[in-house]
């Protein structure tokens, strides 16, 4: 642990009034950085989330390919977003798209900890994409899509969106914490890859669709319940701060709003394979109906009210 200096530590007899102001501010940035910071952190764990939830749903022989896949989602594109992405979501520039801070050159430090908070958007939206076309997609392939997708796509539709001056905030786009920046950018692109790579090895073997099980049920299980938990601190720290008046109450509509829409979409979908599909009770169902129920409420979280 670092020692405070004596001459860092605050004494109230020897600041005059007029400073006091100053120290409040940097007391509230400095709880506004960790805010993020925490919640970043905890986003980031939606990368383990989704590598258990795609490792228990294919087959045994393709776990390792899975997994190294979300690692290197993390490695490569962090490094894009870092050196490209950043810049290109969040830099001066027109309209379209940011052409400053490459690399964070000139990035003023204080803006250090929403570049990591926005890095992990990033990451959550390609590793959307491993899902998609898992069991059919070779690594190297793999890594240069993820590297686009960090490094390019999402960035630029994150300057529309949620940079000043981007088009579609001039119109008055809202979109509180990436219902189309990130999970739409992330699904648009996993659907493209999908189609260009066609079914899995076995899945229409003979003509005829055959179902694939997955390998692991306690994995899909404990993938899904973590997405849930990184889910809410995803939409909770898409408020940005929480030392203002109000953020408060936000973050509450954000967390709350959020474990409803899970709710919702899980027992519906459920529900509805229970008695007009399968006849049985289907936790893949339950899963995937959590998280289609969460990522469309994601662009409205803040905003919803409940009386």
């Amino acid at each position: 642990m670092r020692l405070v200096p004596e001459s860092h530590r605050f004494n109230a007899s020897s600041i005059g009034e007029a400073n006091y102001e100053q120290i409040l501010g940097q007391i509230m940035a400095n709880m506004d950085d960790m805010f993020l910071a925490l919640m970043g952190s905890i986003i980031l764990l939606m990368q383990a989330g989704f590598a258990f939830l795609e490792a228990g749903s294919v087959r045994a022989k393709n776990t390792t390919n899975i997994l190294i896949k979300n690692f290197a989602d993390l490695c490569f594109g962090s490094l894009a977003f870092w050196l490209v992405g950043f810049a290109f979501a969040f830099g001066d520039g027109n309209s379209v798209i940011g052409l400053t801070h490459f690399a964070a050159i000139n990035l003023p430090e204080s803006r250090y900890t929403y570049m990591f908070f926005q890095c992990t958007f990033a990451a959550t939206s390609a590793t959307i994409v491993s899902g998609a076309i898992a069991e059919r997609c070779h690594f190297n392939g793999y890594i240069i899509f993820s590297c686009i997708i960090t490094g390019i796509l999402y960035p630029i539709a994150t300057h529309w969106c949620w940079a000043e001056g981007g088009w579609l905030a001039e119109l008055g786009f809202v979109d509180f914490a990436g219902s189309g920046v990130v999970h739409m950018s992330g699904g648009v692109s996993a659907l493209v890859g999908a189609f260009m790579l066609g079914p899995r090895i076995d899945r229409f073997k003979n003509k005829t669709s055959e179902y694939i099980n997955g390998h692991s049920t306690p994995l899909v299980a404990l993938g899904g319940f973590i997405l849930v938990m990184g889910f809410m601190a995803f939409n909770a720290g898409s408020q940005g701060s929480i030392s203002q008046y109000g953020d408060g109450e936000v973050v509450g509509r954000a967390v709350m709003s959020t474990l409803i829409s899970c709710g919702t979409g899980g027992a519906m979908v459920l529900f509805l394979y229970k008695f007009l599909g399968g006849g049985t009770w289907s936790l893949t169902k339950i899963i995937n109906g959590c998280l289609a129920g969460i990522g469309p409420y994601t662009g409205l979280n803040g905003q919803l009210f409940f009386t």
